[in-house]
């Protein structure tokens, strides 16, 4: 029998390969913060997301699926593998993972040679004589924690935010970088002030000091985190939503399109704020009431002009038509 290591990417998986470590290495490879999460078998929910992710990131369905079919299939014979790691960091993307995985392995009741390792650093820049650090605080993974995971994963599913949201403050050391995260998945949610994530409220005052570049405006705004969790295509996605929205808030970037020019135009793009986007940013105006929305956070649904909304500063739910 082999070991089964699971981590965020293949960046941090041909890391860990190269300092050593054998059996099989599988990437978990989803953007959590994307889509629709699902309670029930790992099965559902991910048949559940090929879909959006497909059309989100324009990549072929039949790919994501098949991908998603590989993974879970490992998964399903963990009996397989007398020893799983599982390598992850401290920011959004990753704690998001873990939770899933967490919750799987509490379905399956799973924790006899479950490890757990967590990095307060990105796995992906580290070197091969840099990366296996962080596993000096390597531990076993308990029952606690996978019910801990499990909990955390089924309120992520849950039809609204409250359920989270309520959960997060209680969180205490036992995955000391999941109350951060989850924090901070709360502010993707729109603000009761303009109705712009804590992102889209970065892009828009980015643009307006004058970072007019989407190439440029990426590493601007993701500085700005404090555990950077968003690619750039996730990034530039947030982009074309602002752009071609009822009413636009950027204008400067040319429409998309599938093929390998696609990002050519972010390349090429100089945006800039339109009269509304001036507007929504003074906080004279609001982006959902403007323009509503049509995305998923987690198992909420923000669909149309009276929407869940997170106040970033007093750290609390706003209930939909609660804003003023």
């Amino acid at each position: 029998m082999t070991d089964l290591i699971l981590t965020n990417g293949d960046s941090a998986g041909g890391t860990l390969r190269d300092a050593g470590k054998a059996g099989v290495i599988l990437p978990w490879r989803d953007v959590l913060h994307e889509g629709q999460i699902i309670g029930g078998p790992i099965e559902a929910c991910s048949a559940e997301r090929v879909t959006t992710l497909a059309r989100r990131f324009r990549i072929p369905v039949e790919d994501i699926a098949a991908e998603f079919a590989e993974r879970d299939a490992i998964m399903r014979k963990h009996t397989d593998f007398d020893r799983i790691e599982l390598w992850f960091e401290h920011d959004l993307y990753d704690q998001l993972q873990l939770i899933q995985i967490l919750a799987f392995l509490a379905d399956v009741g799973r924790t006899d040679g479950v490890r757990l390792i967590q990095a307060d650093d990105f796995l992906g820049p580290q070197r091969a004589d840099t990366i296996l650090r962080f596993a000096e605080h390597e531990r076993a993974v308990t029952g606690d924690d996978l019910a801990l995971g499990a909990d955390l994963w089924s309120k992520l599913a849950e039809p609204t935010p409250e359920a989270i949201a309520s959960r997060v403050g209680g969180l205490d050391g036992r995955l000391p970088f999941a109350r951060p995260a989850l924090l901070r998945f709360l502010e993707e949610l729109p603000s009761p002030g303009n109705g712009l994530s804590r992102t889209e409220q970065a892009i828009l005052a980015g643009i307006d000091g004058g970072t007019a570049n989407p190439v440029r405006l990426f590493p601007e705004v993701i500085a700005g985190e404090e555990a950077a969790f968003m690619g750039d295509s996730s990034f530039f996605h947030i982009l074309d939503d602002l752009a071609s929205c009822d009413v636009p808030l950027i204008a400067g970037l040319a429409p998309a399109f599938d093929g390998e020019e696609d990002a050519e135009r972010f390349r090429e793009a100089e945006l800039e704020l339109t009269m509304a986007g001036d507007a929504v940013l003074a906080g004279e105006e609001d982006h959902v009431a403007l323009s509503g929305l049509d995305r998923w956070w987690g198992g909420t649904r923000l669909e149309g002009r009276s929407v869940w909304r997170y106040d970033r500063g007093a750290r609390k739910l706003v209930a939909p038509g609660g804003q003023g």
